[in-house]
């Protein structure tokens, strides 16, 4: 079977989940025995023997080559990487207003309306949790036969993390860590910032700042406390990192929304107590084994850390995370899913 797996172009520079994503899957399937192919925007595809095509994410960035291989009649999967706090109807809503404008001057378009019409044209669907799943169903009125939810999985071998390396470079342990693109409002970091600053407890921000007014605005909270720790964004493959995530006590995602936060998963399996959002499906990888919080809300973020700070460190997570989060079973999961489109 020969796959061809389009990404947007931005991956490149954020160095996120759809990456990681996109990157694990393609490692699992081809151990699988799949051939996959990574198609760049200098490819001619319509030449070429595929079987299918793997999209990651509906938006802006993959719409053009969607249509485009919908033109051609591939067969196409889409795993959209979407969600919203807005609720289904006030989508409906939105898009249903988008429509008559659009029927009065061409060219008016928005993100809904785009991601809308990426998941018509695909053949499946394999959004990551079930409320991505329930969202993309009813918000842009698609038949849930078309939908599948594919978890996004995690590397086992942030199992063996040791907390030494990070202690000894930093002094610093049973700290909060926060890891991700600290520049995204949606990641929620200033709140973070804010949360802690009535706790007695050392902060760790691994991630890269950018110049926009949000960004400045974290930095500026963070210098006011001198237990916040700003670290620039490393490779996903560094030891140091994974070191963060053992000797951390708790790991803090208060995310507006995650679909579920491959770097909680990450820190799970070292050991990591779990604060996240309550938003996106989250509670599908988490279970009961994490404390939730509300995106908007300071105050349920400090309770959550709190919480997350009194509790001792357990391998409950961990052990729930592997058995049932691997990109082994991820890539079995999607090769499924190909098989039931290629007859």
């Amino acid at each position: 079977m020969k796959i061809g797996f389009i990404a947007p172009q931005s991956i490149s520079v954020v160095n996120g989940g759809v990456r990681t994503q996109a990157l694990m899957t393609a490692q699992s399937l081809v151990e699988l025995g799949v051939e996959v192919v990574f198609i760049s925007p200098w490819d001619d595809i319509s030449d070429t023997e595929f079987d299918l095509f793997h999209v990651f994410t509906a938006g802006y960035e993959t719409i053009g080559i969607v249509s485009r291989l919908r033109e051609l009649h591939k067969k196409i999967i889409v795993s959209p990487v979407m969600f919203s706090n807005r609720g289904f109807k006030t989508i409906q809503r939105a898009l249903t207003i988008e429509e008559k404008l659009s029927s009065l001057s061409k060219g008016i378009r928005s993100e809904f309306g785009i991601k809308k019409e990426v998941c018509n044209l695909a053949d499946r669907i394999l959004p990551n949790t079930s409320d991505e799943a329930e969202l993309i169903s009813k918000a842009f009125e698609i038949d849930s036969s078309k939908i599948n939810v594919v978890p996004n999985g995690v590397e086992l071998r942030f199992l063996s993390s040791k907390p030494e390396l990070f202690i000894e470079k930093t002094g610093l342990k049973d700290f909060v860590l926060f890891a991700g693109q600290a520049s995204a409002p949606r990641k929620n970091v200033l709140s973070l910032i804010n949360a802690v600053q009535e706790l007695e407890v050392d902060l760790v921000i691994i991630g890269d700042f950018d110049n926009t007014g949000y960004s400045k605005v974290c930095i500026e909270h963070a210098s006011k406390n001198k237990n916040v720790y700003l670290f620039d964004s490393i490779s996903h493959d560094s030891e140091f990192l994974s070191s963060a995530y053992a000797a951390c006590k708790v790991f803090a995602l208060p995310s507006q929304f995650e679909t579920p936060g491959i770097a909680a998963m990450e820190a799970a399996l070292a050991g990591a107590n779990i604060v996240i959002t309550q938003d996106g499906g989250t509670k599908d990888y988490f279970n009961e084994n994490a404390e939730y919080v509300a995106h908007n809300s300071v105050e349920s973020i400090k309770e959550g850390i709190k919480k997350g700070l009194e509790k001792p460190k357990t391998k409950e997570l961990s052990k729930h995370i592997s058995e049932n989060y691997s990109w082994d079973k991820v890539g079995k999961l999607t090769l499924s899913n190909y098989q039931e489109l290629v007859v």
